[in-house]
């Protein structure tokens, strides 16, 4: 049987207005060797029709309901459904360029990468949103060496380095995409940050909460991690799903 070379795993929450937009930006990939699931935390609003009225349009697609509202177990049943080489998990939020894949896969066959991120682009001019993700994007390039790190817009993984580390941690309440990371560079994955491929993501939650808050967040996630580990225990308010921004 042939399978994809990617699978794509969107875990979702209330994300009806946000969720066409990145599968419409799907639609229109050059490469087409890829296949999508949504994985759906139990959305209240019309995240499942929006979803499934991509499945026409998407060849390899399915929408799966899943109870449980953590999104590592989201992203890791999601996996356990796919077949693809490697794995791409999004979040629901971002829009990718049309040739998002094909870049990738170059990159893959160039470096001979086990695992990639891209850097984090805003989709509206706001200086809040940009000026966060800039730094998070400098943060993530200049630790290549030494703490490698990817934040959860976009991840992508070989499925074997996926499956050999366990996927995400479940116990983990925030960052859960850092702890992957630093999983599968400890099992000598070879990992990169690239500025490209475009990646576009919601600056919603930078806009709702500004710039301080927002900042003071990011700097105690990215010590607790680096100091204490893996954050088991929620250390600020971080709620999860579109409902948030209504």
């Amino acid at each position: 049987m042939n399978y994809p070379f990617f699978s794509v795993v969107i875990p979702t929450l209330n994300e009806e207005k946000n969720l066409p937009i990145l599968l419409k930006s799907l639609t229109k990939q050059t490469d087409k060797d890829y296949e999508v699931t949504v994985i759906d935390s139990g959305s209240t609003d019309k995240t499942k029709t929006v979803a499934e009225s991509f499945k026409s349009k998407i060849p390899c697609f399915r929408f799966v309901e899943h109870k449980c509202r953590n999104v590592s177990a989201a992203r890791n049943f999601g996996a356990s459904l796919s077949r693809g080489k490697f794995l791409i998990f999004f979040d629901a939020d971002v829009e990718i360029e049309s040739k998002f894949f094909k870049k990738i896969k170059e990159k893959i066959s160039q470096y001979d990468l086990d695992a990639l991120t891209v850097w984090n682009r805003a989709k509206k001019n706001k200086f809040t949103g940009r000026f966060i993700l800039g730094l998070l994007n400098l943060s993530m390039t200049l630790s290549q060496k030494l703490k490698p790190a990817a934040n959860g817009p976009c991840i992508v993984i070989k499925r074997d380095i996926f499956e050999k580390v366990k996927g995400f941690d479940e116990r983990i309440v925030f960052g859960e995409d850092f702890d992957l990371i630093q999983r599968a560079h400890r099992s000598k994955a070879k990992f990169a940050v690239f500025p490209e491929p475009i990646l576009f993501v919601s600056t919603r939650r930078f806009e709702k909460e500004g710039l301080f808050v927002s900042l003071f967040k990011s700097i105690k996630a990215i010590l607790y991690q680096q100091i204490f580990g893996p954050i088991r225990k929620p250390i600020f308010e971080y709620e999860m799903g579109g409902q948030y921004y209504k």
